[in-house]
């Protein structure tokens, strides 16, 4: 609630909803989940979330969404925990059913996300964050700063960073037990946290991109999307 760019975003208004409900229901539309919950530390966030279909789940102060997505369920039971950003509401179902099926059918994959293809104006955008990976899909290392370094231009090697996280419950936990790396802190990014720890996070194309709601200039382009979307048009 509280976001310096955006205060109060979570209940901005959306096609005449709070922007928290068009979450929980992009969540239930997947249809792989035992419970879909909206971890906070507002009340009124909270009231939206379970309005809209939600357990909602009040936690204290968080260093990051890693953070408080273990918090919120740590009595909860259920082997896989998938974190969707509270700022996403037009996610495509289909990217979380991926993330979430990953980890369900492969319980050795410890921590998944999602990247898309990138270009190169990318690279000079510190919003956009870029992931570089392995032959073996797994990611190298997360940055705002523009990798791979472009010495020979190529932007087929440029892949931008869906902000969905997908993670085994213990290593969940594990992550949450960790201090801040400074890497982490450095960059912004709580995904180094597991990298510097030596947990890999595997990375898969996904469906299709999702607007997230950074500033108020934001809520145009989210509406479009969630009419797109529910309309049909992916």
């Amino acid at each position: 609630m509280g976001a310096t760019r955006f205060p109060g975003k979570p209940l901005v208004q959306l096609l005449g909803k709070p922007m928290v409900a068009h979450v929980v229901e992009r969540a239930l539309e997947a249809g792989v989940f035992a419970q879909v919950i909206v971890a906070t530390d507002h009340p009124d966030v909270a009231e939206a979330a379970q309005a809209a279909g939600a357990h909602a789940v009040l936690t204290g102060p968080a260093r990051s969404g890693t953070d408080r997505v273990a918090m919120a369920v740590a009595e909860i039971p259920g082997e896989v925990v998938l974190n969707v950003q509270g700022d996403e509401p037009a996610v495509p179902p289909e990217n979380l059913r991926m993330l979430a099926q990953l980890l369900l059918h492969h319980p050795e994959v410890p921590m998944a996300t999602l990247a898309l293809p990138g270009r190169l104006e990318d690279l000079e955008n510190p919003n956009v964050v870029k992931v570089v990976c392995d032959d073996a899909g797994r990611a190298l290392y997360f940055s705002r700063a523009g990798i791979p370094f472009q010495r020979q231009q190529n932007a087929s090697v440029i892949q931008r960073h869906v902000g969905l996280y997908g993670f085994q419950r213990d290593v969940l936990a594990r992550l949450a037990s960790l201090p801040e790396h400074p890497l982490e802190v450095c960059e912004g990014l709580e995904q180094l946290r597991a990298l510097a720890a030596g947990i890999p996070i595997y990375v898969l194309r996904a469906a299709s991109h999702s607007v997230a709601v950074d500033t108020p200039a934001d809520v145009p382009l989210a509406e479009a999307a969630l009419a797109r979307l529910q309309g049909g048009g992916g």
